[in-house]
């Protein structure tokens, strides 16, 4: 069933109108028809939908709520900016995992920085995770922020209840044991292609990160956070 979202005024009434993307999408792509079941996305909920016009964009009539997929835990992912196009994938995949948020770090070993002109990568990656989101049926798109420095990075840290920071050197404590407890709000520190010094880890240990091993094999910096989000997941129970 295809899936769209709803425009910035939501159900009225029992009916919404799809945002003028995926209005366009409906009408002269799919070329759907009027009596088509959809689903529709809005204010982070799914419900059973029909289209019940064209006229002035797509407007759907609204039927019953759906179950979310939703996880219990909010999981952000504090990024390494990575060189090229990885970040596309990050952002892909982690949405298709359950991410809640991505927050792209310009760190001391990065190749590739990000600053105030990179607003048009962001918007792309924006709309990556919009589309992750509704492959993966999510109705909740995950935020892309703006690239944060390390200096910036401690403040945002705290605001978390649990802050996780995968790395190689990490032998003693695994992600299984720092997950003790009811968690529902985690934050993922992951480096850059070239990793994180002795001196990016104590400066994140000041802010309550604790390392953490993934195992004994050494992830890409592209695969790292999504490894670490689907074990989170599974941990808390949220892919049963």
């Amino acid at each position: 069933m295809h899936r769209f979202f709803a425009d910035e005024n939501g159900i009225v009434n029992g009916v919404a109108q799809l945002d003028k993307e995926d209005a366009q999408h409906a009408s002269r792509v799919l070329r759907l028809q009027t009596g088509d079941e959809v689903t529709l996305f809005c204010e982070g909920e799914a419900y059973r939908a029909v289209i019940d016009s064209f006229e002035n964009g797509v407007t759907v009539r609204v039927g019953d709520k759906l179950k979310s997929p939703e996880a219990s835990v909010r999981v952000t992912l504090y990024q390494g900016v990575p060189k090229g196009d990885k970040m596309d994938y990050i952002v892909q995949k982690c949405t298709e995992g359950g991410i809640h948020r991505i927050v792209p770090v310009n760190m001391p070993r990065c190749v590739a920085k990000l600053d105030g002109k990179d607003d048009k990568k962001r918007v792309r990656w924006q709309r990556i995770a919009r589309e992750a989101a509704k492959q993966s049926f999510r109705p909740v798109t995950p935020e892309i922020t703006s690239a944060v420095s390390m200096k910036q990075l401690p403040a945002l840290l705290k605001q978390h209840q649990l802050v996780l920071c995968p790395w190689e050197d990490e032998h003693a404590c695994s992600l299984r044991e720092a997950l003790t407890g009811e968690i529902t709000d985690v934050a993922v520190i992951i480096g850059p292609e070239g990793g994180m010094s002795e001196e990016d880890v104590a400066h994140f240990s000041e802010s309550g990160a604790k390392s953490v091993t993934l195992g004994p094999r050494i992830f890409r910096t592209e695969t790292a956070g999504l490894a670490s989000l689907i074990a989170i997941m599974t941990l808390t129970g949220n892919l049963e």
